[in-house]
């Protein structure tokens, strides 16, 4: 039982991080092609006021 629910907790926190991953990617397109902000990137992606703060400090870094 305690081993499922460490492969399914680990399958949870993989997928958190892709679609981090993914969301960054889009986020530097954006900006990248439309010469946008990555503030105005993330208001185009819907992206929720709560979330932007961990989504600048990973723009910084390599992805």
């Amino acid at each position: 039982m305690i081993q499922e629910e460490a492969r399914r907790e680990g399958r949870q926190e993989g997928q958190r991080e892709g679609q981090q991953t993914a969301t960054i990617l889009n986020i530097k397109n954006l900006m990248e092609s439309t010469g946008w902000t990555a503030e105005k990137a993330m208001d185009l992606l819907k992206i929720p006021q709560n979330q932007r703060v961990t989504l600048y400090i990973n723009l910084s870094k390599d992805v």
